[in-house]
């Protein structure tokens, strides 16, 4: 910084003695050429700017082989060889292949009573309204059409019902071969958080067929985001450099602050708590309406993506609720999205190990005091092989971001139009008990 400001002083004095001795435009030629000399110096500056720990960038790591990687992913996806998942639930999460083909028939959905208010994420994203977009874009399948007319609900092939607003169709003498799906995107404990009245769940037992959630065990699993496995690594020779080169906004860190989080729900206790006892030991920016000073950047809007996080090493993923696999768009997004590494306050840690990148997260669990957490992070960011060990995980896997938020694609109809073609067809219905499996926040939550 010193070289610069003496750079500028030396410029801006010749300058003026050039004008004091009236040849303007020999000293805007000077002028001219000192600047584009400044330009070329940040540029070459910037260019060349190595990965910001002391290290030997060229020293290799490991070698990834074909064979290494195969051995890395099957033993990733051994910890999730016992679930129970319908068969789209095995290609999402157990990187298992079928020969499937699309039936041949076109299969008609009921987006039941809240389609106008679904389409928003569901098909345009929260972007710019496009009566165009083809619904099954990107999808593996296209037979299936989506339909807001209750009218039609005695002769569509399934009722899609989200439940948030503690509401279904009432129905007598429905057809069998009709299949309903209840949907839920949050937590148990804010799964009928829109109702004008204390839901309870032995009033929707023996109503629905099918369960679609971000769980893994849902008959159509719609997760905010998923691990999954690169056929080959990126990198054969891993090193410190070429890590560095898979992770995103690297260049743009900050190391005054190492810790951001986004929040505009200031109402949640035990984050609230977290957050404050955690501030004792480390600096953390917060941006959103629980911000002090950054309440107008990132609000928390899903329409708007937050760049400021793009700056920080860490972010504090911290739920509304610890509950079983509630994953939100903190930790895909906002988080591993943007070059950063997962601090959690939510799941347990068994869940997160079986749903996130290995070796790629920091949670509360580990740590017996908030200060212990704070070094941890502190110690981290001063140890180059620490730090990278972290990210080691992008060499052979990719985390994508599924949910219809910041821009993202939701595949919410798309899976559920694949579940139609490629589930086991038998028909069931969900007593309470099954309910409860999935809404009960007493069997599923700690918070």
């Amino acid at each position: 910084m010193a070289f610069k400001k003496n750079y500028w002083s030396v410029i801006r004095r010749t300058f003026t003695k050039l004008i004091l001795r009236k040849t303007l435009v020999n000293g805007c030629i000077i002028y001219c050429l000192a600047l584009i000399g400044v330009v070329i110096y940040k540029y070459n500056f910037s260019a060349n700017k190595k990965f910001p720990f002391d290290s030997d960038n060229n020293e290799i790591l490991k070698v990834s082989s074909l064979s290494d990687h195969k051995l890395f992913v099957s033993e990733y996806y051994e910890m999730r060889k016992y679930w129970q998942t319908s068969k789209l639930g095995s290609l999402l999460f157990k990187n298992e292949t079928f020969d499937l083909q699309e039936q041949n028939k076109t299969f008609v959905i009921l987006v039941w009573k809240y389609w106008k208010w679904l389409k928003s994420r569901h098909v345009n994203f929260y972007g710019p309204r496009k009566d165009g977009r083809s619904i099954l874009q990107e999808c593996s399948v296209k037979n299936c059409v989506f339909t807001g007319d209750n009218s039609l609900i005695n002769s569509v092939d399934a009722v899609l019902v989200h439940i948030m607003h503690g509401i279904y169709p009432k129905v007598q003498n429905r057809s069998i071969n009709q299949k309903w799906v209840f949907l839920n995107d949050e937590s148990p404990k804010y799964a009928f958080s829109k109702a004008a009245h204390v839901q309870h769940l032995k009033n929707w037992s023996n109503v629905f067929n099918w369960s679609m959630t971000y769980r893994s065990n849902a008959d159509v699993p719609v997760p905010y985001g998923r691990t999954v496995a690169l056929d080959v690594p990126v990198k054969e020779n891993v090193t410190y450099e070429s890590i560095a080169e898979l992770i995103p906004n690297l260049q743009y860190k900050r190391s005054d602050v190492l810790v951001a989080v986004v929040m505009s729900n200031c109402h949640v206790s035990h984050r609230m708590k977290f957050l404050e006892e955690l501030q004792k030991y480390i600096k953390i920016h917060i941006y959103g309406l629980c911000s002090p000073d950054r309440k107008e950047r990132c609000k928390g809007h899903f329409r708007e993506d937050c760049k400021d996080i793009n700056h920080y090493y860490f972010y504090l993923v911290m739920e509304n609720s610890m509950c079983r696999q509630y994953l939100s768009e903190k930790a895909f997004h906002l988080a591993y999205g943007k070059g950063a590494i997962p601090i959690i306050l939510g799941p347990s840690l068994h869940d997160c190990k079986t749903l996130l990148p290995p070796n790629s997260f920091i949670h509360s669990d580990d740590f017996i005091s908030y200060k212990v957490l704070a070094d941890k992070i502190k110690s981290i960011i001063n140890n180059v092989k620490d730090y990278l060990s972290y990210h080691l995980w992008r060499n052979h896997f990719k985390v994508l971001n599924e949910h219809g938020y910041f821009g993202s694609k939701s595949y919410h109809l798309c899976r559920l139009c694949e579940a139609l073609n490629y589930n086991d067809d038998k028909r069931k219905i969900y007593k309470l008990d099954d309910m409860r499996l999935f809404l009960d926040s007493n069997v599923l939550c700690m918070l």
